[in-house]
């Protein structure tokens, strides 16, 4: 376990001294901010009536943010904003300002960290009443807020990594608990519950830095929770039920994942291909919108239908041989889930 802490600390060392490089940049000239923070806009004229000043909303790069303005400040020609998103996922018709604001990739002034972008102002009728060549320095996100979620999100991955090495936490249970857990083969529902739970720490870690806010959990992230840990229950029950006992083989994670006793099975590799990308599309959403997608029904009915097909499957599964019967007739007991027979199950 010393070279997997060793090699986190130091990604995690690299994620904070890049970071405090990139956040160093900010100066106090010019309009400072980050989520959270109030700042001052200059406007053309002198600030109005507080009715008419409330229905403003703050511009980034011609883009409309839909935030709107707090009041007049000290100085009659600024308007104070407070730099605040209320909504998980904003509006459509202010997705392309948060996106300048938070997402990723970034392209523009400034870095990815502190991004320089051209800020005005909007009355209520859209006409644009800021003083022109403003720039707002944003922070993206304060560097002790960045460590704190790296960490977080390193250390969920790597205990996972680990526990799913050195004990069975992603092995099959089967009908013998006494089963060492080093003979027992790896489980494709586990190691779908453990991915997703990986996913959805990671995701809601970042929306946290991103946004400077405890996020809503959305109910998206909830579904896909329940789907996979509805089949890792099903996937136990078929085990009890079956008795289902264990391959005289040593234990391949991918193998496992992906094979039953006829080698390769379509059900476990159509299982493992949806998740891995539809979870690389989950990350992706989070990473490039900070909020958390919106997968349509028939995306979840595919994942519903995939995970049925794959316990459908399962309860049909032969079970292996021992090992004394698999040695007779000249069965590898090294190859892919090769302690399984090759047809049904034989008395």
């Amino acid at each position: 376990m010393q070279l997997p802490c060793h090699g986190a600390a130091a990604l995690l060392v690299s994620i904070l001294l890049c970071t405090a490089a990139q956040a160093g940049a900010q100066t106090s000239g010019g309009i400072n901010g980050s989520l959270g923070d109030g700042i001052k806009v200059p406007i053309t004229t002198p600030c109005p009536a507080q009715s008419v000043v409330r229905k403003y909303t703050l511009m980034v790069d011609g883009d409309n943010t839909g935030i709107t303005a707090q009041g007049c400040s000290g100085d009659p020609n600024t308007v104070s904003f407070l730099l605040s998103r209320t909504t998980d996922a904003p509006p459509s018709a202010n997705t392309a300002a948060w996106h300048r604001l938070t997402g990723f990739p970034w392209q523009g002034n400034g870095s990815s960290l502190v991004r320089e972008l051209p800020v005005g102002v909007a009355d209520a009728n859209g006409n644009a009443v800021g003083a022109p060549n403003a720039t707002l320095k944003f922070l993206w996100s304060p560097v002790w807020r960045i460590a704190v979620a790296a960490l977080v999100a390193i250390a969920t991955v790597a205990l996972f990594i680990y526990l799913g090495a050195t004990t069975a936490l992603l092995r099959d249970v089967g009908a013998e608990t006494t089963v060492p857990f080093r003979s027992r083969t790896f489980s494709l529902a586990r190691t779908q519950m453990a991915w997703w739970t990986a996913v959805i720490v990671v995701s809601y870690v970042f929306e946290w830095v991103a946004l400077g806010a405890i996020p809503s959990l959305s109910g998206q992230a909830l579904v896909l929770m329940g789907i996979y840990s509805v089949l890792g229950v099903a996937s136990r029950g078929v085990d009890l039920s079956r008795r289902t006992a264990f391959p005289a083989t040593t234990p391949h994670f991918f193998a496992d994942l992906t094979s039953d006793e006829g080698g390769v099975a379509v059900h476990r590799l159509q299982m493992l291909i949806f998740t891995v990308v539809v979870g690389l599309m989950f990350l992706y959403q989070v990473f490039t919108t900070c909020s958390m997608p919106t997968f349509d029904a028939n995306t979840l009915a595919l994942l519903g239908i995939s995970g049925a097909t794959y316990i459908g499957f399962k309860t049909t599964e032969a079970q292996p041989k021992p090992e004394s019967a698999a040695t007779a007739a000249g069965i590898s007991l090294d190859g892919l889930k090769s302690g399984y027979s090759t047809g049904d199950a034989q008395s």
